[in-house]
């Protein structure tokens, strides 16, 4: 049966949406499957959450994460650094300068995953660029 959302017979014995008060009416097979089917396209997926951990875990891995924060002392927490390097590199993975090597299947040698640069140079100027920081007027006079 169906209002606005599907309810089996025993949610709704009597025809009636147990949320709006409203008739329901019996839903064709079809119908329930195409509801189904719009329902999981509707729902955000965390496919793409799982991704920016694993390449946050990739290239912070052995300490690298925090290796460059010290380096480059940027002005801001360490976990907010380590979202703006992982949007870096994911973005230099769309662009091309930045390789992700992952196994085809889990396992525990660490040196499976890793991130390779085919412009090391480039990364070094994004990552200056990301985090430099202007000038300010008071220094500037």
């Amino acid at each position: 049966m169906s209002g606005r959302r599907s309810y089996g017979h025993a949610e709704a014995p009597d025809a009636v949406c147990p949320v709006c008060g409203g008739p329901t009416r019996e839903m064709g097979r079809l119908s329930a499957i195409v509801r189904g089917v719009m329902a999981n396209e509707l729902v955000a997926s965390d496919l793409r959450t799982k991704h920016r951990q694993l390449v946050r875990l990739i290239w912070t891995r052995n300490g690298m994460g925090e290796r460059y924060y010290r380096v480059l002392a940027p002005d801001l927490p360490y976990n907010r650094f380590e979202a703006r390097v992982t949007d870096l590199l994911l973005r230099g993975a769309e662009e091309g300068w930045v390789r992700f090597v992952l196994p085809s299947a889990p396992t525990s040698d660490e040196a499976a995953y890793r991130v390779e640069f085919t412009d090391d140079e480039r990364f070094v100027r994004e990552l200056e660029a990301l985090f430099a920081t202007a000038p300010s007027p008071i220094t500037e006079q």
